[in-house]
């Protein structure tokens, strides 16, 4: 009972308080907690690795688990990916349910403990449906002896309790608020909004923004004249917003507020960036990002292969400057280039709208720069 109350309290570090309460109530002197890594948002998992620089020790050297998380921990017998089909979602595994402990001796997981004297071990999983949300280890050493059988009824009843109680502390951790404030505020708003986490990964995106990633997608790689690229491997739904943000990413700065404008064909697209601090679903306190993200259409050619669409960004700037009437050499001066490449430029131009002369091509154009003020 005393441990139940204990352990409900609030705490800005639920493993480490974990891990002393069971010294406390039970005698556990050494012990160890893997946060797995978890997410608030939609399409997250939970990936042990993750995890290896955020464990918690209690009555363990952290020299070992250096080298630990450096080398052995593939080699780790109780990496729930690697538990034999039968002891996956026990609670309570003991050394023994996984192998003889001769076979435990020689294993290089065992050569590693037993150096330490962290022979004897019973890991506790913590669950959220089939997830796994984290996992604790026991040590005793060879002095102590092993966990006995009549041990495992107290172990899964107290890993049942630091479950539930995990559960809720990963419900209200900065990352879920952040998550519920997110489908508060942004969901329904005409702007675009994205949240990022500190690798600048997409977490979650607004409607808004998956419908402005796909102007983006569309138009904006005619206007560079190459691909985009992504190497985003979560959510496919949020591939085109990721490309979308490695695009521009190079051009922001990572801390603090700052914009930056891009003209595509399709119209301004302006994006707005903040970072700040908050604590992770695991109690990390890490950086997350929020672009906010405007559009301003103009009248252009709905049909993406308009051969307007297919132009440079300094063929638009060229096709601008005949509409204005200025001659080459003018324009070769205004974009400091060259007289022989303005016509170069010209003539490519011709070849894509398919005409021969400059008024067939301003008869094409003039539907489309009729309001324009300015150079692209």
């Amino acid at each position: 009972m005393a441990f139940s109350l204990d352990l409900a309290r609030d705490s800005d570090n639920f493993p480490k308080k974990v891990l002393a309460l069971f010294d406390k109530h039970f005698g556990f002197r050494r012990s160890i907690f893997f946060p797995y890594h978890y997410t608030a948002f939609p399409g997250g998992q939970a990936r042990r690795v993750n995890t290896l620089s955020n464990y918690i020790t209690y009555g363990i050297r952290y020299g070992p688990m250096y080298d630990y998380k450096d080398h052995i921990y593939k080699d780790d017998i109780f990496r729930y990916s690697s538990l034999p089909p039968h002891l996956k979602g026990k609670r309570v595994i003991f050394t023994e349910d996984v192998m003889t402990l001769e076979d435990y001796e020689r294993t290089p997981y065992g050569i590693h403990m037993s150096a330490e004297d962290l022979y004897y071990q019973a890991v506790l999983f913590f669950f959220l449906g089939d997830r796994v949300i984290g996992s604790m280890g026991l040590f005793h050493t060879k002095e102590e002896g092993g966990f006995r059988e009549e041990e495992r009824g107290l172990l899964e009843y107290l890993a049942e309790l630091v479950e539930a109680n995990y559960q809720n502390y990963l419900r209200h951790s900065g990352e879920a608020r952040f998550h519920d404030s997110f489908q508060l505020f942004f969901q329904d708003v005409k702007m675009g909004a994205v949240i990022l986490n500190q690798d600048m990964t997409v977490m979650q995106t607004n409607k808004a923004a998956q419908e402005i990633s796909q102007i983006f997608w569309e138009q904006y790689r005619h206007n560079q004249g190459h691909f985009l690229r992504s190497n985003y491997q979560g959510d496919p739904k949020f591939r085109e917003v990721q490309t979308m943000i490695n695009e521009i990413s190079e051009r922001l700065t990572t801390q603090g507020g700052t914009s930056q404008t891009f003209t595509s064909p399709a119209g301004d697209i302006t994006f707005y960036h903040t970072s700040f601090l908050s604590s992770s679903a695991a109690g990390l306190i890490q950086t997350w990002h929020l672009m906010l993200i405007t559009c301003q259409t103009k009248d252009l050619p709905k049909n993406l292969n308009h051969p307007y669409n297919t132009l440079t960004q300094q063929e638009r700037r060229i096709v601008y400057y005949l509409a204005s009437g200025m001659k080459n050499e003018q324009i070769a001066e205004e974009l400091h280039i060259s007289i022989y490449t303005v016509r170069t430029h010209i003539a490519n131009i011709y070849k894509k709208f398919e005409v021969n002369n400059k008024v067939d091509l301003l008869m094409h154009l003039q539907p489309i720069l009729k309001d324009q003020t300015t150079p692209p």
